[in-house]
């Protein structure tokens, strides 16, 4: 008893075997299983940016350093311009000082730039350091807040930095704006 293969021709001609068909089926089926995955996933794009700018508590970190630096930040101007104004006054002065005034005024005015410049240092590594830590809690506040919308949400993929582009569509930022000004 003979059994006949089912013999079919392709598109050149050339006569492929069943078991051949097996493979172009199998990827026909494994492309469109994942185009079907692909129409369900849902992506966000997140600005973090402007997120980080518009939010509640962006402006209250703002304001804590604001309130906790200016002070400082107030009197290291005016130190700047006192200093400013006494080496003015010395180059003005310097032709009618004695060579002993002159050496002593100038070690001086040496001895409260560096004061200056050590006080200005200080001030700015405390800031930065402040500010650090600041940007610290607000990125977890952020984070909280991404991950409430997205579980709320059923997103499966919420992206940010490095994205060339991402249509209106799935731009969440104003979206996660609103959860974050829920959160405290």
């Amino acid at each position: 008893m003979f059994t006949t293969l089912n013999i079919q021709p392709t598109h050149e001609g050339r006569i492929l075997k069943p078991f051949q068909l097996i493979k172009p089926v199998a990827v026909s089926i494994l492309l469109f299983a994942t185009m079907a995955v692909q129409a369900e996933t849902k992506i966000g794009y997140l600005n973090a940016a402007a997120l980080l700018q518009n939010s509640p508590q962006a402006r209250s970190v703002q304001e804590r350093l604001r309130k906790n630096f200016e002070p400082r930040s107030k009197e290291l101007t005016a130190q700047a311009e006192k200093l400013k104004e006494a080496g003015e006054e010395f180059q003005k002065n310097a032709l009618l000082l004695s060579e002993d005034q002159r050496k002593k005024k100038e070690r001086d005015l040496l001895s409260q730039q560096r004061g200056f410049k050590n006080a200005k240092e200080e001030f700015e590594e405390d800031f930065k350091i402040r500010q650090n830590e600041e940007l610290g809690s607000l990125r977890e506040k952020l984070m909280e807040a991404v991950d409430k919308f997205g579980k709320s949400n059923n997103y499966d993929l919420i992206v940010t930095d490095g994205v060339v582009f991402a249509s209106t569509g799935v731009d969440v930022t104003e979206k996660v704006l609103e959860v974050l000004k829920t959160l405290k």
